[in-house]
């Protein structure tokens, strides 16, 4: 008898059924994709609070020791006579050379030990106690070129750096420290002067790249440290900030808030010039469409308010060492006010 083909046998896919399976799929990533990637940011955006806390607390046992916020200090000997001339009330010569302990050390380098770097803030102090300063180019105090501690002030620390901004690296592109190839290490965060005025009396200003009218106008300039109203100043070491001057509370009064790198060529992470940002700027502010030159040299001081690439706002460390997402909606004068210690504002973290 012959043998016959059983009606049993498998079915393949027809073609239809095969699109419609590939298209459940494509929706299904579609779906999924922005919950992947929001949870990655949330997780970014954690390890971002976390370094700020941690910065927040070293300056706070800083503090506890010296009485006093951590301290920048000036390499530029017109601004450190301008600074002495404030205090004193006297004329100055701006065309001297910086007054010993002008050095432009940052406030990152003070608090180096409180972040377990104990031995590059020992060779750093031996480069500063050796030429008097480590500032910038040539003609600016030592020059970086001549430095023996390249390989501390290239190294990229993670508490610095900010998963979100991928700009947050090593730079030869740092302003005034761009002269001559010199890598330095970059920081997301930046300590904060207060809503103290740019000048920007002197630079033409573009209709695409303003901030608004209302903050373009005013003083003091940000030059004069004698008139920074927040928790640090461009250079402290004449009058250091301590709590008990925070009459508005320390809560209520940023002390580090985040920055992008891209956006703000002053941010060479070991150095005076390159650590701090204003709130005279709207949060998450901007310069679109220009070259990086322009950026650096004709725009910088639309650069140097506070910014983040977290979806909606950005983060601070406030003087207590507790840590907030500020949303960039924020009411102008309270974001303002939580930025001075002693305005007298009534404000309070919305």
């Amino acid at each position: 008898m012959a043998l016959t083909s059983g009606g049993n046998g498998r079915r393949g896919f027809t073609l239809v059924e095969l699109l419609v399976v590939i298209a459940i799929i494509g929706v299904l990533v579609a779906l999924l994709l922005p919950a992947v990637q929001a949870a990655r940011e949330a997780a970014r955006r954690m390890n971002c609070s976390n370094n700020l806390k941690n910065l927040g607390l070293a300056c706070l046992n800083y503090h506890e020791t010296k009485q006093c916020f951590p301290q920048s200090t000036t390499q530029w000997g017109w601004e450190a006579r301008t600074v002495e001339c404030a205090v004193s009330k006297t004329p100055a010569n701006l065309n001297a050379s910086p007054p010993y302990g002008y050095n432009g050390k940052g406030w990152i380098v003070e608090i180096l030990p409180q972040l377990e770097q104990a031995a590059a803030y020992s060779r750093l102090m031996e480069q500063i106690k050796k030429d008097k300063t480590f500032g910038a180019r040539s003609n600016r105090g030592s020059g970086l070129g001549a430095i023996e501690v390249r390989d501390i002030v290239s190294t990229q620390l993670p508490i610095l750096t900010c998963p979100s901004d991928s700009s947050a690296t090593p730079s030869e592109e740092q302003w005034y420290w761009d002269a001559g190839g010199v890598v330095t290490a970059t920081t997301s965060y930046k300590a904060c002067v207060g809503d103290t005025l740019l000048s920007i009396n002197s630079v033409p200003c573009s209709t695409t790249v303003d901030p608004p009218a209302s903050l373009q106008t005013g003083s003091p300039d940000v030059h004069n440290t004698a008139s920074n109203n927040g928790l640090f100043q461009r250079t402290s070491i004449v009058f250091p900030i301590s709590i008990e001057m925070v009459t508005d509370g320390v809560s209520n009064t940023f002390l580090i808030g985040e920055g992008v790198v891209s956006q703000d060529f002053h941010s060479a992470a070991f150095f005076a010039d390159g650590d701090w940002g204003t709130c005279s700027l709207p949060l998450n502010f901007f310069v679109e469409g220009v070259d990086t030159q322009t950026l650096k040299v004709q725009l910088w001081y639309k650069t140097r308010g506070f910014k983040s690439l977290h979806p909606g706002g950005a983060q601070f460390v406030m003087g207590d060492g507790s840590v907030h997402f500020i949303q960039e909606s924020i009411d102008t004068l309270t974001y303002r006010g939580l930025s001075t210690r002693a305005g007298g504002e009534t404000v309070s973290i919305p």
